[in-house]
């Protein structure tokens, strides 16, 4: 993903959380806030309660490539993804499905 989607200040992270806006199902949660540019900016971030490094950074990974197609979706939104550690017992169409499935809620909210 390119960086100019990247939500990268830790101020802004934490705008996002304490707004209380989010979305969630069993393997994520999405946190979200809507603003006037047509960029969209996203965080990524796994939860502490997955282990390993190489398994948090294979989840995000994971979670970038399925956002990047679908970039379109959240112009004029920031994003915050939590991935969950049921997240590892699924495979990547499931992610992706439930990922997108997700996205699609925040879309109808902001129209």
């Amino acid at each position: 993903m390119n960086r100019k989607y990247c939500l990268k200040k830790s101020k802004e992270i934490e705008k996002l959380i304490k707004a209380r806006r989010s979305v969630g199902d069993h393997y994520y949660t999405v946190y979200y806030a809507f603003y006037n540019d047509l960029l969209p900016q996203i965080a990524v971030t796994a939860s502490k309660k997955i282990k390993t490094a190489a398994a948090k950074n294979y989840e995000k990974r994971v979670i970038r490539e399925i956002l990047r197609p679908s970039l379109f979706l959240l112009e004029g939104t920031k994003i915050l993804v939590v991935a969950k550690k049921a997240v590892k017992e699924i495979d990547f169409s499931e992610k992706k499905e439930r990922l997108l499935r997700l996205i699609k809620r925040i879309n109808k909210e902001k129209k």
